[in-house]
């Protein structure tokens, strides 16, 4: 449902680039001076999506949210850092549906965990539902990310508000995409 938005793309992330100064605000003194807050990775998402719908018509922001919401028990299950874990989830789009690219997200200074689990969740032109979860399963982060994706997309609450072909669609998508993502993550606890 929220699989990818629809709309016009955001062009990036105003202010992108600039330090903040001790109040939290920008201001064009170079690279970031300070660590990115969970705070700054809402405000990237919500400027990069902005003008995005989901499959239901509402404001695509939403989607990231609430997968944000999700991971942070998971993430403490899975021994991942809940606070990375959120980061990851609200910014788990923009390189692939957005005009945010990794290097952007490092530039803004963006822990190199972060920025791996969103490279190891962006689809590659041409990638197999296989090659893309494989690479998923090979990075603790993102596997809690997209499990939260996933169940958000898979919502039954959510489906129903789209016509019941495509609703199952989705809900059989989702559900072969679990288990392939879980038979991947236990091969890879086995052999690794």
């Amino acid at each position: 449902m929220a699989d990818t938005p629809t709309g016009g793309g955001a062009s990036g992330a105003p202010g992108a680039g600039r330090a903040r100064d001790d109040t939290g605000s920008q201001n064009d003194t170079g690279p970031a001076e300070q660590p990115v807050s969970l705070r700054d990775a809402v405000a990237l998402a919500t400027r990069a999506h902005t003008g995005q719908l989901d499959k239901a018509g509402d404001d695509y922001i939403g989607h990231p949210l609430r997968v944000m919401e999700a991971v942070g028990d998971a993430a403490q299950r899975a021994g991942v850092d809940p606070d990375q874990a959120r980061m990851v989830a609200v910014l788990h789009d923009v390189v692939e549906d957005t005009d945010v690219s990794l290097a952007k997200l490092t530039s803004l200074g963006y822990p190199s965990d972060v920025v791996a689990a969103i490279d190891a969740l962006s689809h590659r032109d041409g990638e197999s539902v296989e090659q893309y979860l494989a690479r998923v399963a090979g990075n603790p982060l993102s596997v809690v990310v997209k499990r939260a994706d996933m169940a958000d997309n898979s919502d039954p609450a959510r489906l129903a508000r789209l016509p019941l072909e495509q609703a199952n669609r989705y809900a059989r998508r989702y559900s072969d995409r679990v288990r392939l993502l879980d038979d991947l993550v236990v091969d890879r606890m086995r052999t690794g």
